[in-house]
């Protein structure tokens, strides 16, 4: 009997295992490793590769750089700068390296959530297939590290848990989310909120407790590592305190054309993509809404999504730089696709259902390989050259100050002279208020400081440090994404030449 019983009890474990979940991942990471990682390094991705840097080194987050993102945008590139060292790798090879599985299971785990919410697998195939065709998102599924990436993947998470109803866990995850992101949180917590509200009073308390214990421990846990490493006032500053106080982001709205033009270079003809799967996962909830009540049991998780995507649009509209602040929409869009394939198999037969669904996962995957081929880039290897040629041609201990432009100390393995470098989006008025004397004693600074090199951001010099470097330096070359500017003492025998800035 036990021999029968461990038996039964094997096939039923062996039946729970979906071979679709590898099928997506291993093309997934065909699709992502064909793109390359040789892409530009821009300013933002240079960032979180720098503070992934300084934490191996032993700096703690926001320590090594200010930034407004969560300390796991920090933490997360150091585990693949750690990886890259151990192999032997450049540390930005790890790190995209790392990125990239991450993006990988980003589009498993929206297969599982698709499936799940759906009771379909083909559901599940339509939403993986659509979330692998958005260009942004394999642009720095190797091209990072882009701190949306890992959000992504928590918000999913999170969002399969409270389909799944395992409390502890959806708190775990939208705490995560947070961590990475903090605008995600409110996502996440109208998935989990819809959810509990709908439960009867006797589980929802109970579902509630353990939702809260789940966030919890990664909020404890980040709290208590700051405050033994004594940077907890630095944390809330980051965390909080800019994010509430000095954050300058623009509202979709205004200029919506222009911010339109902006998402269509960020994600091309799967602009059309997101655009519908996000109005179709609307429509699907209102619908199941409508019919049986949001409070059904089978609609629940539906309107759940869709309570997540909504607040979601709200936040994009509200706060809106550039493309990749539409992350947070693409895996409810993916979502909203399946959808609709979900719809063709209760009201087609069988089989023009799966014709329909076939062609959409071919065409999908045509379009994911042939971005992944036609725009792979090697720009980065013009950012190794500058970098190279130009400290080549200054004496050994020359120091870099970066401003606005990292990508020169992240190449180099160098340590920026202050954790302040980056100055846009309400950070320089940060400085400005907290530096003594403001942002002309920053500059005033810098001019005693003396760094041989200044790596500046390809836009034009600030007013505030504009006079610095008009009197101590030089401007000597440029790189894709930055210009040269060295100290006058040693400027006039270097020359560098290595791209369009």
């Amino acid at each position: 009997m036990r021999e029968a019983s461990k038996v039964s009890s094997g096939h039923r474990w062996w039946r729970r295992i979906d071979p679709l979940v590898y099928i997506i991942g291993a093309t997934a990471l065909l699709v992502y490793a064909l793109h390359g990682f040789d892409g530009l390094l821009k300013r933002d991705l240079a960032i979180y590769s720098y503070a992934g840097q300084q934490v191996v080194e032993g700096v703690p987050p926001y320590m090594g750089i200010l930034n407004r993102a969560g300390p796991l945008a920090h933490l997360i590139p150091a585990i693949g700068v750690v990886a890259a060292r151990v192999g032997g790798l450049e540390d930005v090879f790890g790190i995209r390296l790392l990125f990239m599985i991450i993006a990988v299971a980003c589009v498993c785990v929206v297969y599982a959530l698709a499936r799940d919410l759906f009771s379909s697998r083909l559901a599940g195939l339509a939403s993986a297939t659509a979330f692998l065709s958005f260009y942004g998102f394999i642009e720095y599924a190797t091209n990072g590290p882009r701190e949306k990436t890992p959000m992504v993947l928590f918000l999913v998470c999170a969002l399969l848990a409270v389909e799944r109803r395992r409390w502890f866990a959806a708190g775990f995850g939208v705490s995560l989310t947070a961590l990475v992101w903090q605008p995600a949180f409110l996502v996440g917590m109208a998935a989990a909120l819809t959810t509990l509200i709908a439960l009867r009073a006797s589980e929802r308390s109970q579902a509630s407790v353990r939702f809260i214990a789940g966030g919890l421990v990664p909020a404890s846990v980040c709290i208590i590592y700051f405050a033994v490493v004594g940077a907890l006032r630095e944390f809330f500053d980051a965390f909080i305190l800019i994010n509430a106080k000095y954050s300058s982001g623009d509202s979709l709205l205004p200029n919506f054309g222009g911010k339109w033009e902006t998402m269509q270079r960020g994600y091309g003809v799967s602009l059309w993509t997101m655009v519908v799967g996000l109005a179709a996962l609307t429509i699907l909830t209102l619908v199941a809404v409508y019919r049986e009540g949001w409070r059904a049991p089978a609609r629940i998780p539906v309107a759940a999504v869709g309570a997540a995507s909504l607040v979601a649009l709200a936040w994009t509209f509200h706060d809106f730089n550039s493309w990749p602040d539409a992350y947070v929409l693409l895996p409810l869009a993916a979502v909203g696709i399946g959808g609709i394939a979900a719809e063709l198999t209760k009201h087609l037969p069988d089989k023009a259902a799966l014709t329909i669904v076939v062609a959409w996962v071919l065409i999908a995957l045509a379009v994911s390989v042939t971005y992944s081929t036609t725009q792979r880039s090697y720009v980065l290897e013009r950012q190794r050259d500058s970098v190279e040629a130009t400290l080549s041609q200054l004496p050994s201990d020359a120091s870099i100050q970066s401003i606005g432009a990292p990508q020169p100390l992240v190449l180099s393995g160098s340590t920026n002279p202050t954790r302040h470098q980056t100055f846009a989006q309400g950070l320089a008025s940060y400085v400005d208020d907290t530096w003594p004397g403001g942002l002309s004693g920053f500059a005033e600074w810098i001019g005693r400081e003396q760094p041989t090199v200044i790596s500046l951001d390809s836009r034009r010099v600030p007013e505030w440090v504009r006079k610095t470097i008009r009197t101590e330096y030089q401007r000597v070359g440029h790189a894709p994404g930055w210009v040269w500017f060295v100290h006058r003492s040693v400027a006039s025998d270097v020359r560098v030449d290595a791209g369009t800035p």
